[in-house]
């Protein structure tokens, strides 16, 4: 078994990039099907060689020249990346947000089980969405530790962000995917945060798709 604090941060995130792949095979009922390197380098646009070696270290679960037994594959990655069927996590917003979240990421279509919710609105609070009642979010310290939970996803408003984070820490939460537009994060020491900068990532697209004519302005 590899060491996991020696393996690189980009191949751990292509590793969940199969895992969702896969997912979305089995989904469709694909789950007895052989699926190779070559296959999965084609349909996600990277190298065989890198799927090659990003796949070594999950262990021997296929066979050279023969690739992988799909749900084979599907459930050694989810082990590899200390998943379960329904890994629980909480999410943080608006009731609002929380309800538009239900549809652009549905829960159940990619393993993970939303256990609470928390909104930073007063008026929020007691809410139902997708079933779960909505508390305020300085409840967050109080989350059961029954629950397991290490992973929140955060989609608040800016200004409170970094109480969040605090919160999340103190409620042993140790893995943000953070949606809310913030450039400079203060983020407790332990704390992994991964976040989606739409700001800047729609700046970067604006770069790349400028018309040939306005190069060098």
């Amino acid at each position: 078994m590899p060491d996991l604090n020696r393996i690189p941060e980009a191949t751990v995130y292509r590793l969940s990039l199969y895992h969702c792949y896969l997912g979305e095979l089995i989904r469709r009922g694909s789950a007895d099907v052989r699926v190779t390197s070559r296959e999965l380098a084609k349909e996600l646009d990277i190298r065989e060689e890198t799927v090659r070696r990003d796949l070594s270290y999950v262990g021997g679960v296929g066979r050279p020249g023969a690739g992988y037994q799909l749900f084979v594959l599907f459930e050694a990655l989810q082990q590899f990346l200390g998943l379960c069927d329904e890994y629980p996590i909480i999410r943080v917003g608006t009731a609002q947000m929380l309800q538009a979240l239900q549809v652009v990421f549905p829960a159940d279509a990619y393993g993970v089980r939303p256990v609470a919710y928390y909104s930073e609105l007063p008026e929020d609070v007691g809410t139902v969405v997708g079933g779960i009642e909505v508390r305020h979010v300085t409840e967050i310290p109080r989350l059961d530790v029954s629950l397991e939970v290490r992973v929140a996803l955060v989609a608040c408003s800016p200004g409170w962000i970094d109480p969040v984070l605090e919160m999340l820490n103190e409620a042993d939460v140790t893995g943000v995917l953070l949606l809310t537009p913030k450039v400079k994060l203060d983020r407790p020491e332990r704390m992994n945060v991964r976040h989606i900068r739409m700001p800047c990532d729609i700046k970067s697209l604006a770069h790349g798709c400028r018309i040939p004519s306005a190069v060098g302005v």
